[in-house]
């Protein structure tokens, strides 16, 4: 093939999928995005002693997926504290922590670049100035995500008549946790998961779609379940202890030795499950109802077999129910 030729070719394949260089750098960035633990890290150190210093002591109370226990200690949680509102997975399909905590993916220790803050400009005339890249301070990022809580979850439990909010999640994993921790440093995180099969079970008689990730990623099948349930069991098992959270199973919610450990937790009196009263499941929660069944298909037990392994022995279920 002649020179030219094989000079119109590479103009032409850069042309269609860009240079080669831009393929690493890709690849690079998801790299560093990954590991959102460090780019908090990077954050934090940007950050002033100041902006670093919040007082603000809200409840976290994250579950491994549907069906495991999360509004009985919820409900168990706010039973001694009548000023504590903990609010129930507010509005999922707005996906809002995944956008919050993507926010941070990209600090590194040269990203942003120093001059592009307004600490680091001569800022007299800004029209007399080269301003194509102007930033806040890192201190107005983090204190834009703490008033975000303020006003969405602060601010309506105060207008309840209580003083303390919190909440309860489903969908968030561990980076979504270590973002709370990062925001709030004095906050309490408690992190509960259930034998994944009897999870199912009960998540199987409800006659709705759920979403993960509105609108693409959804859970229906027995496999997306059991992915949904490994992928946070795995992240609480092996960052809870980093982050200083309380890590907790279903199970357990009826034994004194661990709600004697929740309690020093948290600071106060809480019930153990069979203490709790039964509260009556609104009608449109009862009418996405299915029969109820005692057992899983063997095809279910299956999936979810294939879709926990690895996970299971390490939560303390072995490698069946």
């Amino acid at each position: 093939m002649s020179t030219h030729k094989t000079q119109f070719l590479r103009r032409s394949l850069r042309a269609l999928v860009g240079p080669r260089y831009t393929w690493r750098l890709s690849s690079q960035a998801g790299h560093l995005g990954d590991n959102l633990p460090v780019r908090l890290d990077d954050a934090r150190a940007r950050l002033s002693d100041a902006a670093q210093a919040e007082e603000t002591q809200p409840i976290f109370v994250l579950s491994a997926g549907w069906r495991s226990g999360s509004t009985l200690l919820q409900r168990m949680i706010m039973e001694n504290q009548k000023d504590l509102l903990l609010w129930g997975e507010p509005f999922p399909h707005c996906n809002i922590y995944d956008g919050l905590t993507n926010q941070f993916r990209a600090f590194t220790p040269e990203w942003p670049p120093s001059p592009y803050f307004l600490s680091a400009m001569k800022l007299q005339n800004p029209a007399d100035t080269w301003v194509a890249n102007l930033y806040p301070e890192v201190d107005d990022l983090l204190r834009a995500h703490r008033s975000f809580h303020n006003v969405l979850f602060a601010e309506p439990a105060r207008r309840a008549g209580c003083v303390r909010w919190g909440l309860k999640e489903v969908r968030l994993t561990i980076d979504h946790a270590t973002y709370l921790r990062f925001l709030f440093p004095k906050c309490k995180i408690v992190l509960l998961y259930r034998n994944p099969y009897d999870a199912y079970l009960s998540f199987s008689h409800w006659n709705v779609t759920v979403f993960r990730t509105w609108p693409h990623r959804f859970v229906t099948t027995p496999y997306a379940f059991g992915r949904h349930w490994a992928e946070l069991t795995r992240g609480y098992l092996d960052g809870h202890k980093r982050i200083d959270a309380l890590l907790i199973r279903y199970e357990d919610l009826d034994n004194p030795a661990v709600i004697d450990r929740l309690q020093t937790y948290l600071g106060w009196a809480v019930p153990r499950a069979s203490q709790m009263r039964l509260i009556r499941e609104p009608d449109y929660s009862r009418a996405a109802r299915r029969p109820r069944r005692k057992s899983l298909l063997g095809a279910e037990r299956a999936l979810l077999t294939l879709a926990t392994r690895g996970v299971r022995r390490d939560a303390g279920y072995g490698d069946e129910a």
